[in-house]
């Protein structure tokens, strides 16, 4: 992977797991269906929902390996932003 291709924002820790799949508690807001990946940059799974309240949620992964311990944190992907789209626009 490259430089261009994006940097590894940390999503959160793993808090456990329920019913199958895991739970992060989320220091960052991702979109549902982002990828999230571990500190080896290996797919852990995608996201699926995102629960609690806003000052304080959980965000909730299904993978096929989902066998990381509590406290591990875990990571998304988030492109860089082109020059265009840190650019303001005048009216």
């Amino acid at each position: 992977m490259s430089r261009d291709a994006g940097k590894l924002k940390r999503l959160g820790r793993v808090w456990g797991k329920v019913e199958g799949s895991l739970v992060i508690e989320a220091e960052l807001l991702p979109e549902l269906g982002e990828k999230v990946y571990d500190s080896r940059l290996r797919e852990v799974g995608r996201v699926v929902s995102v629960l609690g309240p806003v000052n304080h949620f959980f965000v909730e992964i299904m993978g096929e390996n989902l066998d990381y311990e509590e406290g591990t944190p875990l990571y998304v992907l988030r492109k860089n932003r082109s020059e265009r789209d840190t650019q303001r626009r005048s009216k």
